[in-house]
């Protein structure tokens, strides 16, 4: 789930993992934790695999950094990542945002493709919500619980609506 990020974010530019793990944590949010236990790890993985190296930089008389770079089977299994259908899972949401921030290393064609399998995955859910809506008035569950059940779906439907409105305006832009 990570080495999409990392691979995105050497594209761009090689970086040590202090400032991986804070652009990290900006994108997650106080959600999560992402500590240097993750990204050190990750690091030496993806450097074992081939797909970034990893240099000691040493800065005037401070401790030696190790400088992550993506190497160009980093850059070929990067364009991989970005065309793997993302699977139905807890990091759906996470890994598309890790797409999308990455839309300017990949052609308009991959961007297109990915927009719209986040919009049917937008609208599978759409419809699941409805069909939350209508199952749950059969649900003996108090009026007071219905009412408010009834609610919350009904935040979860603006909030599908916005996504979709965006997504819409994003593929037109393309």
């Amino acid at each position: 789930m990570y080495d999409l990020f990392v691979l995105g974010q050497l594209m761009d530019e090689s970086m040590n993992g202090y400032l991986m793990q804070q652009i990290l944590q900006q994108i997650v949010g106080k959600q999560r934790k992402i500590s240097f236990g993750m990204i050190y790890p990750l690091f030496k993985r993806l450097n074992e695999a081939g797909y970034i190296t990893l240099n000691d930089y040493l800065e005037g008389n401070k401790r030696s950094k190790k400088i992550a770079t993506i190497t160009d089977l980093g850059r070929q299994r990067f364009q991989e990542l970005m065309m793997q259908k993302v699977p139905l899972n807890p990091n759906l949401e996470f890994i598309y945002t890790v797409k999308f921030r990455n839309f300017h290393q990949v052609k308009p064609a991959l961007r297109q493709q990915i927009l719209n399998e986040y919009k049917e995955y937008l609208l599978d859910s759409q419809k699941s919500l409805q069909q939350q809506v209508t199952s749950m008035k059969k649900t003996p569950i108090s009026k007071e619980d219905l009412k408010n059940a009834q609610w919350v779906l009904s935040l979860q439907q603006v909030q599908m609506q916005a996504a979709l409105d965006w997504v819409n305006a994003s593929l037109k832009k393309l």
